[in-house]
């Protein structure tokens, strides 16, 4: 379970930076609705109240070369108790060859979030179709998503797989790949509502727009 979550509990207040690219982002390909992260915002409201503050600093075609270079400014000065990381999609442009240091990068952030005693959460980006041309440029994505498993695991970092979770969805639906995207890397509004749940399901959450009750926060995957 999350120290968060007990701090939450106790009355405490708590913060929250969720960093990525234009997935994490909030921007147009929502279609003016809330995306992943301002649904958990939403959602942290409904559990524990206004005991939280959460800071959305995703940043659209931001790598981890990227988040490196501003992880003190966007983040870590403000000394979080949780930050969410969702990276990998523009990471994977540089192709198979990079992977190393993109691993080493993961790294790096991760031992720099433990230095401010931050927890940590990594998540998946969403799967893409690379049979579409415009992916041909990110053909080692499926490489950069295992990357991030295997460090999750060797660092004992809780994961939240919302690639294998589109897949599942995809598999059940093949029309998914294109019902929950915006463009050929994009979730829409309706990816976006599926990223949510999947993080939802992650921290124990029951939407209260399909229940009315929160359950108790579980134990995440990975986690301590």
């Amino acid at each position: 379970m999350l120290e968060l979550w007990e701090k939450l509990k106790r009355g405490e207040q708590g913060f929250i930076v969720c960093i990525g690219d234009s997935i994490t982002e909030q921007n147009y390909h929502a279609n003016g609705k809330l995306n992943y992260v301002g649904q958990l915002n939403e959602m942290l409201l409904n559990v524990f109240g206004r005991q939280q503050l959460l800071l959305n600093a995703g940043v659209s075609d931001d790598t981890t070369w990227g988040v490196l270079n501003r992880l003190n400014r966007d983040v870590l000065r403000f000394q979080p108790d949780l930050i969410t990381l969702m990276i990998g999609m523009n990471d994977s442009m540089r192709g198979i060859e990079q992977l190393p240091e993109f691993k080493n990068n993961l790294l790096a952030i991760i031992a720099q979030a433990r230095a401010v005693g931050s927890e940590l959460i990594l998540l998946t980006p969403n799967t893409i179709n690379l049979r579409i041309s415009e992916n041909a440029i990110r053909d080692s994505y499926p490489h950069y998503i295992h990357a991030i498993r295997e460090i999750a695991t060797s660092e004992q970092i809780p994961l939240c797989d919302v690639y294998e979770a589109f897949e599942e969805r995809i598999h059940k639906d093949p029309n998914s790949k294109w019902t929950l995207m915006n463009d050929c890397i994009h979730p829409n509004e309706y990816g976006h509502d599926f990223i949510a749940q999947a993080l939802f399901r992650f921290f124990g959450f029951i939407d209260s727009r399909n229940a009315n009750t929160a359950t108790d926060v579980k134990e995440s995957k990975n986690g301590k």
